[in-house]
């Protein structure tokens, strides 16, 4: 879910493919693809250069707005890794491919939602990813075992230690005796009140504000030297978030105790804000830095959670009494003397050398004072890596769902090679990232532990990295009507080539997964497409990018995806590009009724919306010239939608007997 929201975040200006970085498992955005073929991202490889891969928003009046989410793809998608087999789930049967949600729509949608709803949404979304309440005790074990921190000191707790925190009259004034109180637990690490200075930086694009109520940093790496600093989520290690009032917390031990039927999740409005801002925040931050998992801290008044969130979901540790118990004070003094990868950081990414570094601006344009990264990939022959370098912050990562009829995208290239497949990249390194165990997916692993409440079906998912060959354009960066639509027809005949020569439906046509190559169109992001030889729907949860699914996938929940589903997505593609980037004799009202009836959101979970097939079935706003200058593609538009809208008429049972 994770990823899901992830990838709806746009970090500094850099998106995904839908914007696909859940927790949760299913935001877009954070695709190894995406890596070289992310209009936004460019990259240079250096085979000479190996790298070795050994691994030892809240509604309140104190509170701002979280941004909007991009993953994640929150949600993010989580772990649970021993062998593929190992993590091949009994799941429920369904064909949409995984990313589909309110956050998952956002970057699609013309909506301005004001802050609490758009919150309540995320919140909504998120709550069935979630896996807990997990005892503390086991928490900090699995997650920050000392037998994995080196020269390990233990923890020396005073019950009490926390009592001018919960002294204080209002929850503002809580933070600074906080921050004394834990900081005498953690040393190298700066805790710094955030929660009236947003992130302007690196969410400058988000429609409202990052400001956590504090940020922990590693010490040497926190903003200036002032109590009250701005937040910076691209190097923040925890977000911790506060609320005084106990109407807010998301979380509740059941009566009864834990069990599979019974609920752990408040979802109460004022609940499932506090669970939208935190996923948020969340989401912010692991869509600005290369992490496998990340931790963040909820204090209800007197109680505490303890969260790891990854791509998957997150766990949500049981209520700790931090004043009376050692725990919270416990995780951070584990967390500080943590090695980075325990900390959930990806260390197979790090700095590029100046040499390689200089290199790759001069090859990608960018100005001499970008931050370049670089990361070491196996090519595909399995003969040496490559080495990749990339601006901060760029995509680089996917994140595999482990179900028998999806493939690894490297071996789904693989098939597209062997079987000659049109308009599309060559893969030319792939690979499942390796990790220390800490760092695998977690929140599948627990899903069925005897402490866990109801939940939906997690995903189990898999950090997998892969290198294309090219650098794309965004469709919408077309130079012409024509080049427009000659793209949508070469991933097209991409699509067609991959259905019958290959065997393999993509599943998931958007304006995301278009790029434009040296004129051509080029279909991409293939990480969620099947194998049309398994039989069968897969339904693991109701997904799939909803501006651009077909009318009978949005009105059907639990419809099978064929391919008839992805060729009308290419309508919806065409149409969402031309009506924002092409000059339109549309009125103001009249495009934003058209765009609402065809891409806004409906988040109802569970319900469908019949706005597409009356679009399909009526087209009154098509009717005379809508674009400027464009008479052909006003004529293919309208050609397609009475092509499509064949789909949804109803025939009477009288009709079909004289057809009969």
């Amino acid at each position: 879910m994770i990823e899901h929201i992830i990838n709806r975040l746009d970090v500094d200006g850099v998106s995904g493919d839908e914007m696909d970085t859940p927790i949760g498992a299913t935001p877009k955005v954070v695709r190894g693809s995406q890596v070289i073929d992310h209009p936004n991202v460019g990259a240079l490889w250096f085979s000479e250069t190996p790298i070795n891969y050994n691994v030892s928003a809240e509604p309140t009046d104190s509170d701002t707005t979280p941004a909007e989410l991009r993953t994640p793809k929150l949600p993010l998608r989580t772990l649970a890794q021993s062998t593929t087999q190992d993590l091949q789930p009994v799941l429920p049967m369904n064909d949409t491919p995984i990313k589909c949600s309110c956050s998952t729509m956002q970057p699609y949608t013309t909506n301005t939602r004001c802050r609490d709803t758009t919150l309540n949404a995320m919140g909504k979304e998120m709550k069935g990813c979630l896996v807990g309440p997990m005892p503390v005790e086991q928490f900090l074990k699995e997650f920050l075992p000392p037998s994995a921190i080196p020269n390990y000191e233990p923890l020396t707790f005073s019950d009490g230690a926390f009592e001018s925190t919960l002294s204080a009259l209002h929850e503002t004034k809580a933070y600074e005796p906080f921050i004394d109180t834990m900081s005498s637990f953690a040393p190298g690490l700066s805790f710094i009140d955030t929660h009236n200075h947003p992130d302007t930086t690196n969410c400058k694009s988000f429609t409202f504000q990052i400001k956590p109520d504090i940020c922990v940093y590693a010490d040497g790496t926190s903003p200036p030297c002032a109590r009250q600093s701005s937040c910076d989520v691209s190097a923040a290690e925890v977000i911790i978030e506060f609320k005084w009032d106990p109407h807010h917390n998301p979380f509740y031990t059941p009566a009864s105790g834990p069990s599979t039927t019974a609920h752990f999740i408040s979802e109460t409005d004022k609940a499932m804000d506090t669970l939208g801002q935190i996923t948020s925040y969340t989401a912010a931050q692991l869509g600005a830095q290369y992490r496998t998992h990340a931790f963040s801290i909820l204090i209800i008044y007197d109680q505490a959670h303890i969260i790891r969130w990854d791509r998957e979901g997150a766990t949500i540790s049981s209520a700790i009494f931090y004043n009376e118990e050692p725990h919270l004070a416990d995780f951070f003094h584990r967390y500080a003397q943590a090695l980075p990868a325990l900390r959930g950081f990806d260390t197979l990414v790090m700095l590029a050398s100046a040499e390689e570094a200089h290199l790759a601006r001069l090859q990608l344009g960018l100005s001499t004072t970008r931050r370049m990264l670089k990361v070491a990939v196996p090519d595909v022959d399995d003969t040496g890596s490559i080495t990749l370098v990339f601006p901060a912050p760029s995509p680089v990562d996917s994140w595999w769902v482990t179900i028998t009829d999806v493939l690894p995208e490297g071996e789904t290239y693989k098939i597209y090679i062997k079987n000659n497949v049109s308009n599309i990249a060559s893969c030319i390194a792939c690979h499942d990232v390796p990790s220390i165990p800490q760092q695998t997916l977690q929140t599948h692993k627990f899903a069925d532990a005897v402490w866990a409440c109801s939940h939906d079906v997690i995903i189990p998912h898999i950090h997998y990295r892969l290198v294309l060959n090219i650098v794309g354009k965004q469709l919408c960066e077309f130079a012409s009507s024509r080049q427009l639509i000659t793209a949508v027809c070469d991933a097209l005949i991409a699509h067609k080539d991959a259905y019958h020569k290959a065997g393999v439906l993509h599943r998931d046509l958007s304006a995301g997964n278009v790029v434009i190559h040296d004129g051509k169109g080029i279909l991409i992001d293939w990480d969620l497409s099947k194998l049309i030889d398994i039989k069968g729907a897969r339904k693991v949860t109701c997904t799939g990018t909803w501006q651009f699914m077909s009318a009978h996938l949005v009105e059907n929940e639990d419809a099978t995806h064929d391919v008839e589903d992805d060729l009308e997505s290419s309508l919806y593609v065409v149409l969402w590009v031309a009506l924002l980037w092409a000059k339109t004799y549309l009125t103001v009202p009249a495009w934003s009724l058209l765009m609402k009836q065809v891409f806004e959101v409906d988040e109802l979970k569970g319900v469908g919306s019949s706005t597409k097939s009356a679009f399909l079935n009526s087209r009154t706003q098509l009717r005379g010239d809508v674009f400027i200058d464009c008479k052909l593609l006003d004529r293919l538009i309208l050609a397609l939608t009475k092509l499509f809208a064949l789909r949804y008429i109803v025939v009477t049972q009288e009709q079909q007997d004289a057809y009969d």
